[in-house]
């Protein structure tokens, strides 16, 4: 019979939220996901469907300028509603902030902010969304 008196090996414990204090908003913290390989897949994909038509639209005539605006803002929506999970220390109209209410009627410094937080979480460049 065979002793072994290795230990086990020590357990990693991953955590698939990331907690970020804001500087726009002081006292408010939020969580975002951290990127997992089919997240970003995912992500990537509908990005790119986005900045299709933001490119095509962007060399076009001032309506089409103006739906290429729109496209830029629903890619930060994207951003926001895929990646912030949690938002605590912050309330609108006297409820608990949700990513929803923050993009409807919250202050644009926060969403920026949060924006800001996941691009540089996600690791896309600016080359990299663009030919996504």
């Amino acid at each position: 019979m065979m002793n072994f008196l290795s230990r086990s090996p020590k357990v990693t414990n991953h955590s698939s939220l990331a907690w970020h204090n804001s500087t726009a908003v002081p006292g408010v913290r939020f969580a975002t996901r951290r990127v997992s390989l089919a997240q970003r897949i995912e992500l990537t994909q509908r990005i790119r469907e986005l900045c299709l038509q933001h490119e095509f639209l962007k060399a076009g005539d001032a309506a089409e300028q103006v739906e290429s605006a729109l496209g830029d803002l629903l890619i930060r929506k994207l951003y926001l509603e895929w990646g912030v999970a949690e938002i605590r220390g912050f309330r609108i109209d006297h409820r608990p902030a949700t990513v929803e209410t923050v993009i409807q009627s919250g202050p644009e410094t926060l969403a920026d902010e949060m924006i800001a937080v996941l691009k540089s979480e996600i690791g896309l460049t600016e080359d990299e969304r663009k030919n996504s």
